[in-house]
């Protein structure tokens, strides 16, 4: 975790403002964007004064051949680092998941689940998951083609490599997640190279009949605060889904 110290309020608005900003607009954000849009009641000198700083301690980096500035990893952080899980139940999805009769097995359940999270959050979703096998899948990888982080083919290369022969160690990290709280790791946090210019999302959850883990998988500039809020959301309706089938095939049985 980034630790802070002395960083005055001030510094910390900006800084939530510029990420806020580049998250909606993967573009370099200017001073002068910011007093616009925000109606700061600040001049723009003094913004761009408080970006200096903040590049200077490396939350964000000057593109030179642009008056803005993008949050770095270490601002992303710290920007995830303060949010709480207040944060993420604030939005409110009406999505429920639908459990058809015509689906008589744990997969077709997890395909439900997956293809519901990937659509939500625009994000590729992923579950790890334990009954008599463990196993790992993954829905909405073409989302990933829709950022334009993933532009750069070497960079695309590396996800999808991870994504198709990585995906045991993938599997292996989403099952060190299982408690309920949402997990935000950035970056080298994954500690898989493949990822590193990636952010996953985690929660899991674990009781005697199954245990599993979710996962939202996008690039550093996702929407924390909507991510987190769908996988909340989904993974309660996943586990009401799964106790529901599970007492419907007892019930066949």
């Amino acid at each position: 975790m980034v630790k802070f110290i002395n960083t005055r309020e001030r510094e910390k608005e900006i800084l939530d403002l510029v990420i806020k900003s580049y998250i909606r607009e993967p573009r370099p954000i200017s001073s002068g964007y910011l007093c616009d849009k925000y109606n700061l009641p600040y001049s723009s000198a003094t913004v761009r004064n408080i970006m200096e700083v903040l590049e200077k301690r490396g939350f964000l980096s000057h593109i030179h051949t642009s008056s803005g500035r993008v949050p770095t990893k270490k601002g992303f952080k710290y920007y995830v680092a303060r949010l709480k899980e207040e944060d993420f139940i604030k939005e409110e999805y009406t999505v429920t998941l639908q459990l058809s009769y015509a689906i008589t097995d744990t997969e077709g359940v997890i395909n439900r689940t997956l293809d519901t999270l990937a659509q939500v959050s625009g994000y590729t979703s992923l579950v790890a998951i334990s009954g008599k096998d463990k196993k790992i899948m993954f829905k909405g990888a073409r989302f990933i083609l829709e950022q334009p982080e993933f532009e750069d083919i070497e960079r695309l290369k590396n996800l999808f490599y991870t994504l198709e022969v990585k995906i045991g160690q993938l599997q292996h990290l989403l099952f060190n997640y299982l408690d309920e709280k949402v997990r935000i790791l950035i970056g080298e946090e994954t500690g898989l190279q493949g990822i590193s210019d990636c952010a996953l999302l985690i929660s899991g959850s674990k009781d005697k009949r199954l245990t599993f883990s979710l996962g939202l998988l996008g690039p550093v500039r996702m929407d924390y605060i909507k991510a987190a809020s769908c996988l909340y959301f989904i993974k309660k309706q996943f586990k009401r889904l799964i106790k529901e089938f599970l007492w419907r095939r007892k019930k066949r049985n």
